[in-house]
């Protein structure tokens, strides 16, 4: 009903109303730099009028609710950004450290060292008997093993630091899983008399940021209060009060496999390629598909290395020739083919090299082994003892499955020739270099420890090999511009092209980080012009409730002064 009643109730209405916006615009004001927080408002409606003679007279003000100012539709562009800038931001740290691995712009760098290498085979075809000349070439050689080892342990290396950072970041992710469903049941409860919870939703919504930060997902909201977070493949991280969590672990092939851990004890490896946005997917992606990319590229550079100076190697012969040789690659089984049971067996092919004798330095004898990949250890070593001129002078064996000759008399040795079937490469006789990728390179220990045994001279087809012959020299120095790489490049060109490749993809990656920075700036903006506190904006609104506090207060002096004025009219 009308009348100083109403008046009183409606002051008494609108002090509490007033008084609740002062409390709530202090809440935003104190929780300005509160990481997440959404800034709240009070919605206030028309009190329902009362029916009067006069007509309706107003019941002044009701309060409906506190409301966050929100907007999901930013916030969830905002959250699919977030994790594509931190998936480029890992990329791109990641593939900068790989890149520097590969500085070519200092000294020491692999371009410079095969420059060198090379330059030295041309030094000892000047001088072909020169001892300094024969130790300055092992030793450049071995410069540039040891760039090509530590190139390939670098990479294991960077592949091992992503690995280390991936179970912190699965045990992060668990833990904002874990929050999430938490703060969803405390949500339903606190909503259960129908008031929006607006901290706890803003607490969930800044675990949903920080997990979208670490994987990529899919967030679905209910009208009840719960939310479901799931994967880009669908397996879900959260339905309602549940989360479940992801664990990891390396297969045999040294891959990671992330193990979905679901309801009653199920498990699930998810393909990792499935996998979209945020740290952990950059992490194991660069460290299973980019990095390994890169390991093949020099490892296939270094075995193309290994196997065109080893080819040409073995067709010469040093100042001495061997008393006996013992080949430097193992084959699995003697009885089985060559062209499978080794690790360069692949290079065999049909055709034949050829052994040549002296005795007391001068030529003796000689005489050509067929081979094909089909044959086994055990096959050429018989070919070789059983040859008609051969079998007499020389005894070949399986020694630590590897191919062992020695002469019969300490009068005798013998040098190799002639081989175009790869087989003394694939075997490591009379070769240059050991191992088959980057990690494994080096310098036969043989030729290390005789250097005399550094093949710069050939033997012609009377047996004579001159000590000044520098044939063999010249043909490996000509390998530097030989298109005898991958692909049919030089070999400075194939690993140029690998540093290129590595720089354009770390660059992309940079600019892919630059470009999603912006965005995410761009969207934090729009955010926060919705749901940011502004001091200027809530002073200002404190001052007007206050004011309006006041003259609510002064209404009810006003129906204090009618009920006095009305009671002092019954004296």
């Amino acid at each position: 009903m009308s009348g100083i009643s109403n008046i009183l109730q409606i002051a008494s209405q609108a002090l509490l109303a007033e008084q609740l916006g002062v409390e709530v615009t202090g809440h935003n004001i104190a929780n300005v730099d509160t990481p997440g927080f959404s800034r709240q408002k009070v919605n206030y409606i028309t009190a329902t009028p009362v029916v009067s003679p006069a007509g309706p007279v107003g019941r002044g003000v009701e309060v409906l609710g506190i409301e966050r100012a929100f907007d999901p539709f930013i916030t969830a562009r905002l959250n699919e950004k977030n994790s594509l800038l931190a998936d480029y931001r890992t990329r791109s740290a990641a593939l900068e450290q790989v890149a520097a691995f590969f500085n070519e712009t200092q000294s020491g760098g692999i371009n410079d060292l095969l420059s060198q290498f090379f330059a030295s085979w041309h030094d000892l075809a000047d001088n072909p008997a020169g001892a300094g000349e024969r130790q300055a070439l092992l030793q450049k050689a071995l410069t540039l093993c040891d760039a090509f080892n530590s190139r390939a342990n670098q990479l294991v290396q960077e592949r091992q630091s992503l690995l280390q950072q991936i179970g912190p970041t699965l045990e992060e992710i668990n833990e904002h899983t874990a929050a999430i469903a938490q703060l969803t049941r405390e949500i339903i409860e606190t909503e259960s008399d129908g008031h929006a919870a607006n901290d706890l939703r803003d607490q969930r919504q800044l675990e949903l940021s920080r997990l979208s930060e670490l994987i990529g997902v899919q967030t679905y909201t209910t009208g009840d209060g719960t939310v479901s977070v799931a994967l880009s493949n669908g397996r879900p991280l959260v339905q309602g009060i549940m989360s479940f969590d992801l664990t990891y672990q390396v297969n045999p092939a040294d891959q990671v496999e992330v193990v979905w851990q679901g309801p009653g004890g199920t498990t699930e490896i998810l393909d990792t390629s499935s996998l979209s946005g945020g740290k952990l997917t950059a992490l194991v992606q660069t460290r299973d598909e980019i990095i390994p990319t890169y390991q093949q590229e020099l490892d296939q550079l270094a075995q193309d290395f290994i196997i065109a100076i080893n080819n040409q190697h073995t067709q010469g012969v040093g100042l001495t020739l061997f008393s006996q040789n013992k080949g430097t690659y193992q084959v699995t089984d003697p009885a089985t083919p060559l062209g499978t049971s080794l690790p360069l067996g692949s290079e065999i092919v049909a055709g034949s090299f050829q052994i040549f004798v002296d005795r007391d330095g001068a030529p003796l004898a000689s005489g050509t082994i067929a081979i094909d990949p089909s044959l086994s250890l055990n096959d050429v070593v018989t070919n070789i003892n059983t040859h008609p001129v051969l079998g007499g002078l020389l005894t070949a064996s399986v020694e630590d499955n590897s191919l062992k000759i020695v002469s019969n008399l300490a009068s005798d040795t013998f040098g190799f020739a002639g081989d175009d079937s790869h087989v003394l490469t694939a075997l490591g006789t009379n070769t240059f270099f050991t191992g088959d990728k980057a990690y494994t390179l080096d310098v036969n220990v043989w030729v290390l420890e005789n250097p005399d045994q550094v093949a710069a001279g050939q033997i012609d087809a009377t047996g004579a090999h001159a000590v000044g012959d520098n044939r063999n020299a010249l043909a490996l120095a000509e390998l530097e511009d030989a298109p005898v790489g991958p692909d049919g490049l030089t070999f400075g060109d194939a690993y140029q092209r690998l540093i290129m490749t590595l720089g354009l993809e770390a660059q992309d990656a940079g600019n892919q980080e630059t470009f999603y920075q912006g965005l995410v700036e761009q969207l934090t903006n729009m955010r926060d012009a919705v749901s940011g506190v502004s001091l200027d904006e809530e002073l200002t609104n404190l001052v007007k409730f206050q004011r309006a506090y006041q003259a609510a207060a002064r209404l009810v002096s006003v129906a204090d002064e009618l009920y006095q004025t009305l009671l002092a009219m019954r004296k």
